[in-house]
C-alpha cells in the first residue's frame, strides 16, 4: 500500500473512534513516503502523526515529528500550512503564547 492510501486509511480509522490503529497506519505511511521518496507526503503523515500524539498527551513522543515538519522546506509553498501548524503545536507544547 503506498503512502497516501495508508493516509487515507488513518483518517477513515480516525472518524471511527480508533485512534490506535490510525496511529499505526500513520506510522505505515512515513514509512512508505520514505522509501518512496516522497517529501510531501512524508510531511502530512508527520504531521498528522503529531498532532495525533498531542490529542492523546503524549507531546513528548509527537515533539520529533513535529520538528521534522518545521524543517520542512519545499519551494512551491505545498506543505505551508502542516509546517504552520506544526510550528503553532510546537510553541503549545512549550508553553509559549500564540
Amino acid at each position: 500500500m503506498d503512502a497516501f492510501r495508508h493516509l487515507q486509511r488513518a483518517r477513515e480509522l480516525l472518524q471511527r473512534g480508533r485512534p490506535e490503529l490510525a496511529e499505526s497506519a500513520l506510522s505505515d505511511a512515513i514509512d512508505a513516503a520514505v522509501q518512496a521518496e516522497d517529501l510531501v507526503l512524508l510531511t502530512q503523515a508527520r504531521m498528522a502523526l503529531g498532532d495525533l500524539l498531542v490529542e492523546q498527551h503524549r507531546e513528548e513522543e509527537a515533539v520529533a515529528f513535529l520538528q521534522a515538519v518545521v524543517r520542512t522546506e519545499i519551494a512551491s509553498g505545498v506543505v505551508d500550512n502542516e509546517v504552520k501548524s506544526a510550528a503553532r503545536l510546537l510553541r503549545r507544547i512549550r508553553g509559549i503564547p500564540e
